[in-house]
């Protein structure tokens, strides 16, 4: 074969390996906009769903105080505008949460890694949690290490994912129980483990409980309707870490849920 034949044909072949490239990496890119659009599509359906009721409700029961505000006391007036409320502020929590999720939807979301104390930041998500749990007069006990952890890691985002975790534990227990935490490392990673006795989530729904809008029980034991949006948020944000989310639990007897967030990111 020539040299120039020769030339032509590596040409040739690095042409069609270049191809071959581009179109599997065009499949992918298509693949992955079929699964955002499958997910916002989703998203559109379970929003118009969750709201239709508490907007219709609200609705409802604003129309009947406007009709019959005459023959209206004063309790009867104050349990009909506390439906109200509460209606709204389901409706609204659910459009933040949406919102909130949504932001991590986007390719080009930016997490801001830096070292710093970790132990101090589980310290002030557990003290936010505290404001849920003495609602319910419930014990948050947390086992810390004495000496302080340091961690690579985003302050905003992972405290929301703890928080989220933490509070969906108090959620689901019953009144004047107790929720452990504990904060551990080894070598590789940190590991947060928040043990409950509450509900508890069966075997069969453990693998489902991050999919978007999953909810297991339609309440938490304070009777607040469940969204579905908290745990998903969580582990996209622990995932964002290059950590994950280990469930273990039993009907009836509580929940562990363990974090585990390497030390090298």
């Amino acid at each position: 074969m020539k040299k120039e034949d020769k030339s032509r044909q590596n040409y040739y072949n690095d042409l069609e390996d270049k191809i071959i490239e581009l179109s599997l990496n065009l499949k992918r890119k298509n693949n992955e906009l079929n699964e955002v659009i499958d997910l916002n599509n989703l998203i559109f359906k379970k929003l118009i769903h969750n709201l239709k009721n508490p907007i219709g409700v609200s609705f409802s029961f604003s129309e009947m105080i406007l009709e019959g505000l005459p023959n209206y006391n004063p309790d009867r007036l104050k349990s009909h505008i506390e439906i109200i409320k509460n209606s709204t502020e389901f409706s609204l929590n659910l459009l933040n949460r949406l919102a909130d999720f949504s932001r991590y939807q986007l390719p080009d979301m930016k997490f801001i890694f830096q070292t710093q104390n970790f132990t101090k930041v589980l310290k002030d998500v557990i003290e936010k949690a505290q404001i849920l749990a003495n609602e319910k007069e419930i014990k948050i006990i947390s086992n810390l290490p004495e000496k302080d952890i340091f961690l690579n890691f985003d302050k905003d985002e992972l405290s929301i994912a703890l928080l989220n975790i933490i509070n969906n534990a108090i959620r689901f227990s019953e009144e004047k129980s107790i929720v452990n935490i504990h904060l551990t490392e080894d070598d590789t990673s940190v590991k947060i483990n928040v043990i409950d006795n509450g509900l508890g989530i069966s075997e069969k729904d453990i693998p489902a409980i991050f999919n978007e809008f999953y909810v297991v029980n339609t309440y938490s034991n304070d009777k607040v309707k469940c969204i579905g949006l908290g745990l998903p948020i969580a582990n996209k944000i622990v995932k964002k870490h290059q950590g994950k989310i280990i469930v273990e639990s039993e009907l009836e007897k509580g929940s562990i849920f363990t974090i585990i967030i390497p030390k090298e990111i």
